[in-house]
């Protein structure tokens, strides 16, 4: 049954970019000891007075100003900004080779602030200055930059409306705005590239800060709006950072108590199906209770299925229920049962974040709806990249240069927790768009309607609607011995896994020889998928090792595994990488599918990568390597209930050297013998 929820420790902040390499941080900059005495003897004299005491403590600090005052003035300058420290680019905007008009404009000019990707923001606090100081240009880090024109509206509030119903006219939001109080002044598509506009819209208003009526009678910002009754919301994104900061009501977990189940799942609903349960995700315990780096598992075999239970759990609701011993329940303790409605979903037609959300349902502990739709979500372009015959390389539409990770227990909780992130980009105004992505529809995979077909044969097929989590993981251990176990090619194997991939938390429970076999067998197709095809070869994975290794006779990939690497070392480091692809494929499922998630936690300039012949979705061993770098891995490693196994293997990817050239390169770990 599942575990009653748990007070977890509470989340360590994630770097936005932990795939860099960071620089130590600037030194501090340390007053003179005569601002210290003069202080201090303010504060030990008693004839002084709170206001002389205060004026020596301010005293390092900039001369006070209006805010009225105040523009905030903008360099675009992204790659000096994710490049260099702010100390190096005060210490080269204060350069005496910087033009005449910012050398005398510095007096007036405070508040210097980085955002990496973005740029470099600052006060000015002279009307005459900003306006001499627009287009100029400057040299920073050795990159020469212009600072951005000021515009006497650029201290405007406004608001910008996304996911805009396709049927809300600009006459509709301009009504809606004026019957709520807020008359706009101007309504601008937001994105446009000459006669090109977005559908997202922009709307100015004739004030500096938020307008009164753009809050709820609550005290909370306007965050959406329903134009049309039964339709879904528009978003409403501040100018304000920080209220964007409350969530939209729409994307809020119910206010209910937690519970292990939802009961409104009972009432046949499939998107009041997930239980609004401990509201934390964002980094489970570093050290859970009870777990430890040499616990033992337990194994799907056999003897730990009562096939009879299973049978009796999911074929008939009018037999009592048994537990995992065998006992009946009394019927008392069979109506405090939660079960849930599983509802299905089709793998030929459903996208695959839905894929992914109906498998983690009754299995991970997420709250929310049964289904949340990825918000942001572009697609992703694929192209060939004549430098690496061995991938495929993503087009990212938007780079995120924020995230936040995100972790939910599962209610077998000897294992580690599943593992997602938020991206989100930060503009340079503060304002904050979550993104996502999927891939594009590519005629450089031609076997995608193959790929799908057989994910919706290799489907775990369930006879009943309702179940509880503990019949479902019974059921679910009944179809890895019974069918996965027992396929003959690894294509299948695949296609189960990513059709259902949270089913298969507990693959990494098996017995070491079944596990080991499973991860040379990934081993070898990976590779064989990675390797150029050869002129008229086969593009079936079987006929190419049969090709190349006309001595083996086997359909089990695995087979192929010592000849195709030669060596312990590379058998190694083969092995981590495909046992790390598994793990990432099943226990991060919402990353691994998500292109733009994946670029979250690259380092710059370094675009995902997936293998260059496989049907399947398979990141390459350079991606890899990098997300083990990251903090989605750091959670896993430092969770000592992930298998020593596993944790070997995101430690070997995490450390091994990443070849100076492999940004414009080959992106493999290991080259096979072929």
């Amino acid at each position: 049954m599942p575990a009653p929820p748990h007070d977890r420790t509470p989340p360590r902040p994630a770097p936005s970019r932990p795939g860099d390499r960071r620089k130590p941080p600037p030194p501090r900059l340390m007053p003179d000891d005569s601002l210290f005495r003069a202080s201090l003897n303010r504060l030990c004299d008693a004839s002084s007075t709170d206001v002389d005491r205060r004026f020596a403590a301010l005293a390092p600090l900039p001369t006070p100003v209006e805010q009225t005052q105040c523009t905030q003035m903008w360099i675009p300058a992204g790659r000096v900004a994710a490049e260099h420290t702010l100390r190096e680019v005060l210490a080269s905007l204060d350069s005496d080779s910087q033009p005449q008009v910012w050398r005398d404009a510095k007096p007036h000019l405070r508040d210097f602030n980085t955002s990496p990707r973005n740029g470099i923001s600052f006060v000015c606090t002279s009307d005459q200055v900003l306006q001499r100081l627009g287009g100029v240009e400057l040299t920073i880090c050795g990159q020469s930059v212009a600072i951005r024109r000021y515009s006497s509206y650029d201290k405007l509030y406004y608001v910008d409306l996304r996911r805009l119903p396709a049927d809300t006219t600009d006459l509709a939001i301009y009504d809606w705005f004026v019957a709520r109080g807020a008359r706009p002044i101007l309504i601008t598509p937001s994105l446009g590239v000459g006669q090109l506009i977005s559908r997202a819209r922009t709307v100015y208003f004739n004030a500096v800060q938020c307008p009164d009526a753009l809050f709820e009678p609550n005290g909370e910002p306007l965050r959406e709006i329903y134009f049309t009754d039964g339709e879904k919301p528009c978003f409403v994104q501040h100018r304000l950072f920080r209220l964007n900061r409350v969530k939209p009501p729409s994307l809020r977990q119910s206010p209910r108590k937690a519970s292990a189940v939802s009961d409104a799942s009972m009432r046949g609903s499939d998107e009041a199906a997930a239980p609004p349960l401990d509201s934390s995700r964002v980094s489970p315990p570093l050290d859970p209770s009870g777990a430890s780096s040499s616990q033992t598992y337990p194994t799907v075999s056999s003897s730990s299925l009562d096939s009879s239970a299973v049978s009796s759990a999911l074929d008939s609701s009018d037999v009592p229920s048994r537990t995992s011993s065998g006992r009946p329940r009394s019927q008392a303790a069979e109506s405090q049962i939660h079960r849930v409605i599983l509802g299905s979903v089709n793998a030929r037609s459903d996208p695959e974040w839905k894929l992914v959300q109906h498998s983690q349902y009754g299995i991970v502990n997420r709250g929310g709806g049964k289904f949340i739709e990825p918000p942001g979500a572009m697609p992703c372009e694929l192209s060939e990249d004549s430098s690496d015959p061995h991938a495929l390389v993503y087009s990212i539409p938007v780079t995120p240069n924020t995230y936040r990770v995100l972790a939910d227990e599962g209610f077998d909780e000897s294992l580690p927790p599943d593992a997602d992130l938020e991206a989100e980009l930060v503009e340079d105004d503060g304002m904050t768009t979550p993104v996502s992505g999927f891939t594009a529809d590519s005629a450089l995979l031609p076997d995608e309607e193959f790929t799908r077909t057989l994910k919706s044969v290799r489907q775990m097929d369930l006879k009943v609607e309702r179940v509880s989590a503990e019949e479902l993981q019974l059921a679910i251990d009944e179809f890895l011995e019974r069918d996965v176990l027992t396929y003959q090619t690894h294509e299948d194997v695949l296609a189960a896994i990513q059709a259902q991939p949270a089913y298969f938390r507990r693959i990494f429970c098996l017995p070491a020889d079944h596990q080991h076999q499973l991860v040379k067998a990934h081993a070898v197709y990976r590779t064989i998928c990675a390797e150029p095809t050869q002129e008229d070869e086969s593009g079936a994975y079987l006929d190419r090792l049969r090709g190349r290794y006309d001595s083996v006779d086997s359909v089990d990939a695995a087979a192929f595994f010592e000849r195709m690497f030669p060596g312990q070392p590379h058998q190694d480091a083969a092995f981590h990488s495909a046992l790390c692809d598994l793990f990432l494929m099943v226990f991060a499922p919402g990353i691994y599918i998500d292109p733009i998630k994946v670029q979250a936690v690259l380092p710059d300039r370094s675009a995902p990568k997936r293998l260059r012949h496989a049907p399947f979705l398979l990141w390459s061993d350079l991606t890899l390597m990098y997300v083990a770098r990251s903090d989605v891995c750091t959670l896993f490693m430092d969770d000592r209930r992930t298998p020593t196994m596993v944790a070997a293997a995101l430690q070997h990817l995490k450390s091994v050297d990443i070849p100076s050239a492999a940004e414009a390169g080959p992106s493999r770990l290991v080259h096979p013998r072929l």
